[in-house]
Protein backbone atom coordinates (compact mmCIF):
# COMPACT_ATOMS: atom_id res chain seq x y z
CA UNK A 1 0.00 0.00 0.00
CA UNK A 2 1.48 3.34 -1.06
CA UNK A 3 0.13 6.60 0.36
CA UNK A 4 1.38 9.66 -1.50
CA UNK A 5 2.30 12.85 0.34
CA UNK A 6 -0.01 14.98 -1.83
CA UNK A 7 -2.94 12.70 -1.01
CA UNK A 8 -2.35 12.86 2.73
CA UNK A 9 -1.96 16.65 2.61
CA UNK A 10 -5.28 16.99 0.77
CA UNK A 11 -6.95 14.61 3.25
CA UNK A 12 -5.59 16.48 6.26
CA UNK A 13 -6.75 19.83 4.87
CA UNK A 14 -10.30 18.55 4.30
CA UNK A 15 -10.37 17.09 7.81
CA UNK A 16 -9.12 20.36 9.30
CA UNK A 17 -11.50 22.69 7.42
CA UNK A 18 -14.49 20.34 7.21
CA UNK A 19 -14.99 21.24 3.57
CA UNK A 20 -13.45 20.37 0.20
CA UNK A 21 -13.85 23.94 -1.02
CA UNK A 22 -12.19 25.48 2.06
CA UNK A 23 -9.39 22.90 1.90
CA UNK A 24 -8.82 23.79 -1.75
CA UNK A 25 -8.56 27.49 -0.86
CA UNK A 26 -6.06 26.75 1.92
CA UNK A 27 -3.91 24.61 -0.41
CA UNK A 28 -4.25 27.01 -3.38
CA UNK A 29 -5.67 24.20 -5.50
CA UNK A 30 -8.93 23.61 -7.29
CA UNK A 31 -11.71 21.80 -5.45
CA UNK A 32 -11.71 19.03 -8.06
CA UNK A 33 -7.96 18.46 -7.57
CA UNK A 34 -8.45 18.03 -3.82
CA UNK A 35 -11.43 15.71 -4.37
CA UNK A 36 -9.39 13.56 -6.76
CA UNK A 37 -6.51 13.23 -4.28
CA UNK A 38 -8.87 12.20 -1.47
CA UNK A 39 -10.68 9.75 -3.76
CA UNK A 40 -7.33 8.16 -4.73
CA UNK A 41 -6.40 7.88 -1.06
CA UNK A 42 -9.73 6.23 -0.23
CA UNK A 43 -9.18 3.78 -3.10
CA UNK A 44 -5.71 2.97 -1.76
CA UNK A 45 -6.88 2.28 1.80
CA UNK A 46 -9.97 0.50 0.53
CA UNK A 47 -12.57 2.33 2.60
CA UNK A 48 -14.22 5.77 2.85
CA UNK A 49 -12.49 8.38 5.00
CA UNK A 50 -15.38 10.85 5.16
CA UNK A 51 -19.13 10.58 5.67
CA UNK A 52 -20.55 12.91 3.05
CA UNK A 53 -24.07 14.35 3.13
CA UNK A 54 -25.55 17.55 1.75
CA UNK A 55 -25.43 19.09 5.23
CA UNK A 56 -22.11 18.05 6.73
CA UNK A 57 -18.77 16.33 6.23
CA UNK A 58 -17.36 14.14 9.01
CA UNK A 59 -14.51 11.68 9.42
CA UNK A 60 -15.31 7.97 9.43
CA UNK A 61 -13.63 5.68 11.95
CA UNK A 62 -11.01 4.90 9.30
CA UNK A 63 -10.55 8.61 8.67
CA UNK A 64 -9.95 9.30 12.36
CA UNK A 65 -7.32 6.55 12.53
CA UNK A 66 -5.53 7.83 9.43
CA UNK A 67 -5.67 11.47 10.56
CA UNK A 68 -3.90 10.55 13.80
CA UNK A 69 -0.94 9.10 11.90
CA UNK A 70 -0.90 11.83 9.26
CA UNK A 71 -0.57 14.41 12.05
CA UNK A 72 2.29 12.42 13.57
CA UNK A 73 4.04 12.26 10.18
CA UNK A 74 3.56 16.00 9.71
CA UNK A 75 4.98 16.59 13.18
CA UNK A 76 8.04 14.47 12.39
CA UNK A 77 8.64 16.41 9.17
CA UNK A 78 8.44 19.68 11.11
CA UNK A 79 10.93 18.31 13.63
CA UNK A 80 13.29 17.36 10.79
CA UNK A 81 13.14 20.89 9.42
CA UNK A 82 13.76 22.31 12.90
CA UNK A 83 16.76 20.05 13.47
CA UNK A 84 18.25 21.04 10.12
CA UNK A 85 17.72 24.71 10.94
CA UNK A 86 19.50 24.15 14.25
CA UNK A 87 22.67 23.54 12.30
CA UNK A 88 22.76 27.33 11.91
CA UNK A 89 23.17 27.71 15.71
CA UNK A 90 20.18 29.99 16.27
CA UNK A 91 21.13 32.37 13.47
CA UNK A 92 17.75 31.67 11.93
CA UNK A 93 14.67 29.55 12.61
CA UNK A 94 10.99 29.63 13.46
CA UNK A 95 9.21 29.21 16.79
CA UNK A 96 5.44 28.73 17.06
CA UNK A 97 3.85 29.46 20.44
CA UNK A 98 0.27 29.25 21.69
CA UNK A 99 -1.23 30.87 24.77
CA UNK A 100 -4.27 32.67 26.14
CA UNK A 101 -5.26 36.34 25.94
CA UNK A 102 -4.21 36.96 29.53
CA UNK A 103 -0.75 35.43 29.24
CA UNK A 104 -0.28 36.97 25.80
CA UNK A 105 -1.13 40.45 27.07
CA UNK A 106 0.42 40.51 30.51
CA UNK A 107 3.21 37.90 30.67
CA UNK A 108 4.56 37.21 27.20
CA UNK A 109 5.81 40.67 26.13
CA UNK A 110 8.37 40.80 28.95
CA UNK A 111 9.81 37.47 27.72
CA UNK A 112 9.52 38.04 23.97
CA UNK A 113 11.27 41.40 23.77
CA UNK A 114 14.66 40.37 25.22
CA UNK A 115 14.50 37.03 23.39
CA UNK A 116 13.98 38.76 20.03
CA UNK A 117 16.80 41.18 20.78
CA UNK A 118 19.13 38.29 21.56
CA UNK A 119 18.04 36.10 18.61
CA UNK A 120 16.87 38.46 15.83
CA UNK A 121 17.03 35.69 13.23
CA UNK A 122 14.30 33.63 14.93
CA UNK A 123 10.82 34.24 13.53
CA UNK A 124 8.25 33.92 16.33
CA UNK A 125 4.59 33.15 15.64
CA UNK A 126 2.17 33.53 18.56
CA UNK A 127 -1.23 31.86 18.30
CA UNK A 128 -4.03 32.92 20.59
CA UNK A 129 -6.24 30.28 22.22
CA UNK A 130 -7.70 29.18 25.54
CA UNK A 131 -5.59 26.93 27.76
CA UNK A 132 -7.67 23.89 26.79
CA UNK A 133 -7.23 24.64 23.07
CA UNK A 134 -3.52 25.36 23.62
CA UNK A 135 -3.08 21.91 25.17
CA UNK A 136 -4.80 20.33 22.17
CA UNK A 137 -2.60 22.30 19.77
CA UNK A 138 0.49 20.89 21.50
CA UNK A 139 -0.93 17.35 21.33
CA UNK A 140 -1.64 17.77 17.60
CA UNK A 141 1.88 19.11 16.83
CA UNK A 142 0.37 22.40 15.68
CA UNK A 143 2.77 24.44 17.82
CA UNK A 144 6.22 24.01 19.36
CA UNK A 145 5.37 25.28 22.84
CA UNK A 146 2.33 26.38 24.77
CA UNK A 147 1.72 28.33 27.96
CA UNK A 148 -1.39 27.03 29.69
CA UNK A 149 -3.17 26.17 32.91
CA UNK A 150 -1.61 22.98 34.25
CA UNK A 151 -4.77 21.68 35.92
CA UNK A 152 -6.14 19.90 32.84
CA UNK A 153 -3.09 18.55 31.01
CA UNK A 154 -3.56 15.73 28.53
CA UNK A 155 -1.48 12.51 28.66
CA UNK A 156 1.85 12.76 26.89
CA UNK A 157 2.42 16.42 27.76
CA UNK A 158 5.53 17.65 29.57
CA UNK A 159 5.20 20.80 31.65
CA UNK A 160 7.39 23.34 33.41
CA UNK A 161 5.58 25.40 36.09
CA UNK A 162 6.24 29.11 35.58
CA UNK A 163 3.92 31.21 37.72
CA UNK A 164 0.74 31.12 39.75
CA UNK A 165 -2.52 32.70 38.73
CA UNK A 166 -4.61 34.49 41.36
CA UNK A 167 -8.25 35.10 40.48
CA UNK A 168 -10.19 37.90 42.18
CA UNK A 169 -13.66 39.38 42.07
CA UNK A 170 -13.91 42.65 40.14
CA UNK A 171 -16.67 45.20 40.58
CA UNK A 172 -17.58 48.76 39.68
CA UNK A 173 -15.99 51.09 42.31
CA UNK A 174 -19.45 52.07 43.59
CA UNK A 175 -20.76 48.51 43.93
CA UNK A 176 -21.82 47.42 47.47
CA UNK A 177 -19.11 44.73 47.48
CA UNK A 178 -16.33 47.04 46.28
CA UNK A 179 -15.07 47.92 49.76
CA UNK A 180 -15.10 44.39 51.17
CA UNK A 181 -11.71 42.83 51.89
CA UNK A 182 -12.93 39.31 51.12
CA UNK A 183 -16.15 37.62 50.06
CA UNK A 184 -17.41 34.05 49.76
CA UNK A 185 -18.69 32.60 46.49
CA UNK A 186 -22.02 32.23 48.31
CA UNK A 187 -22.18 36.03 48.63
CA UNK A 188 -22.29 36.34 44.83
CA UNK A 189 -25.49 34.34 44.31
CA UNK A 190 -27.69 37.47 44.39
CA UNK A 191 -25.64 39.48 41.89
CA UNK A 192 -25.39 39.16 38.08
CA UNK A 193 -22.09 37.65 36.91
CA UNK A 194 -20.19 38.07 33.65
CA UNK A 195 -17.76 35.18 33.17
CA UNK A 196 -15.51 33.64 30.56
CA UNK A 197 -17.25 30.96 28.52
CA UNK A 198 -17.02 27.26 29.31
CA UNK A 199 -14.27 26.65 26.75
CA UNK A 200 -11.82 28.31 29.16
CA UNK A 201 -9.92 26.33 31.80
CA UNK A 202 -10.30 29.15 34.34
CA UNK A 203 -14.09 29.00 33.95
CA UNK A 204 -13.99 25.26 34.51
CA UNK A 205 -12.10 25.82 37.75
CA UNK A 206 -14.72 28.35 38.92
CA UNK A 207 -17.52 25.92 38.08
CA UNK A 208 -15.76 23.13 40.00
CA UNK A 209 -15.39 25.34 43.09
CA UNK A 210 -19.02 26.44 42.91
CA UNK A 211 -20.15 22.83 42.68
CA UNK A 212 -18.11 21.88 45.76
CA UNK A 213 -19.42 24.91 47.67
CA UNK A 214 -23.00 24.27 46.47
CA UNK A 215 -23.15 27.74 44.97
CA UNK A 216 -25.35 28.66 42.01
CA UNK A 217 -24.17 31.83 40.31
CA UNK A 218 -26.50 34.06 38.31
CA UNK A 219 -24.49 34.16 35.06
CA UNK A 220 -25.95 36.82 32.78
CA UNK A 221 -23.21 36.85 30.13
CA UNK A 222 -20.50 34.48 28.91
CA UNK A 223 -17.69 36.04 26.89
CA UNK A 224 -14.39 34.86 25.43
CA UNK A 225 -12.32 37.96 26.25
CA UNK A 226 -11.25 39.35 29.62
CA UNK A 227 -10.80 42.77 28.02
CA UNK A 228 -14.47 42.79 26.97
CA UNK A 229 -15.53 41.54 30.41
CA UNK A 230 -13.68 44.42 32.08
CA UNK A 231 -15.55 46.91 29.89
CA UNK A 232 -18.91 45.55 31.00
CA UNK A 233 -17.92 45.58 34.68
CA UNK A 234 -16.75 49.19 34.32
CA UNK A 235 -20.30 50.21 33.31
CA UNK A 236 -21.69 48.22 36.28
CA UNK A 237 -23.35 45.60 34.08
CA UNK A 238 -22.29 42.85 36.47
CA UNK A 239 -19.46 41.32 38.49
CA UNK A 240 -16.72 39.05 37.25
CA UNK A 241 -13.86 36.82 38.36
CA UNK A 242 -10.60 37.40 36.51
CA UNK A 243 -6.81 37.06 37.03
CA UNK A 244 -5.46 39.84 39.22
CA UNK A 245 -2.64 40.51 36.77
CA UNK A 246 -5.19 41.56 34.14
CA UNK A 247 -6.59 44.49 36.14
CA UNK A 248 -3.57 46.26 37.66
CA UNK A 249 -4.00 49.30 35.39
CA UNK A 250 -7.73 49.60 36.09
CA UNK A 251 -7.19 49.29 39.84
CA UNK A 252 -4.48 51.95 39.75
CA UNK A 253 -6.76 54.30 37.80
CA UNK A 254 -9.71 53.65 40.11
CA UNK A 255 -12.10 52.43 37.40
CA UNK A 256 -12.46 48.95 38.91
CA UNK A 257 -12.31 47.48 42.40
CA UNK A 258 -11.02 44.03 43.34
CA UNK A 259 -12.01 41.77 46.23
CA UNK A 260 -10.36 38.54 47.31
CA UNK A 261 -12.51 35.40 47.27
CA UNK A 262 -12.04 33.36 50.43
CA UNK A 263 -13.03 30.10 48.69
CA UNK A 264 -9.93 30.47 46.52
CA UNK A 265 -7.58 30.97 49.47
CA UNK A 266 -7.85 27.44 50.81
CA UNK A 267 -7.04 25.67 47.55
CA UNK A 268 -3.70 25.10 45.81
CA UNK A 269 -2.77 28.10 43.70
CA UNK A 270 -3.61 27.70 40.04
CA UNK A 271 -0.35 26.98 38.22
CA UNK A 272 0.48 28.18 34.72
CA UNK A 273 3.37 26.69 32.83
CA UNK A 274 5.17 25.97 29.59
CA UNK A 275 4.03 22.77 27.89
CA UNK A 276 5.35 20.64 25.05
CA UNK A 277 4.71 17.19 23.66
CA UNK A 278 6.62 14.35 25.27
CA UNK A 279 9.17 12.85 22.88
CA UNK A 280 8.92 15.72 20.40
CA UNK A 281 12.19 17.14 19.19
CA UNK A 282 12.61 20.63 20.64
CA UNK A 283 14.52 22.98 18.40
CA UNK A 284 17.30 25.07 19.86
CA UNK A 285 15.06 28.11 19.54
CA UNK A 286 12.36 26.31 21.56
CA UNK A 287 14.89 25.21 24.18
CA UNK A 288 16.29 28.74 24.43
CA UNK A 289 12.80 30.16 24.81
CA UNK A 290 12.05 27.69 27.61
CA UNK A 291 15.14 28.91 29.40
CA UNK A 292 14.02 32.51 28.91
CA UNK A 293 10.62 31.66 30.42
CA UNK A 294 12.25 29.91 33.38
CA UNK A 295 14.18 33.11 34.01
CA UNK A 296 10.89 35.01 34.23
CA UNK A 297 9.14 32.41 36.40
CA UNK A 298 7.40 33.81 39.48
Amino acid sequence: MHLSYDQTIAFQAVAKHGSFSKAAEALFRSQSAVSIQVAKLEATVGRPLFDRTTRYLALTDAGQVLLKYVREIEGLLQEAVQELEDLDLLERGRLVLCTSDTTGCYRLPAILKPFQERYPGIDIVVKNATSLRTIQAVVNNEVDLGIATLAYLAPGIESIPLFSRDDVLITHPDHPLAHRRTIHLKDLERYPLILLDQHCASRRLIDDLCEKARVTLDIKMELSSIEVIKRFVRIDAGLSIVPSIAISEEIENGVLAQVKISDFQGRPRQKMGAIYKKGRYLSRSAQSFLEAMRGKAL
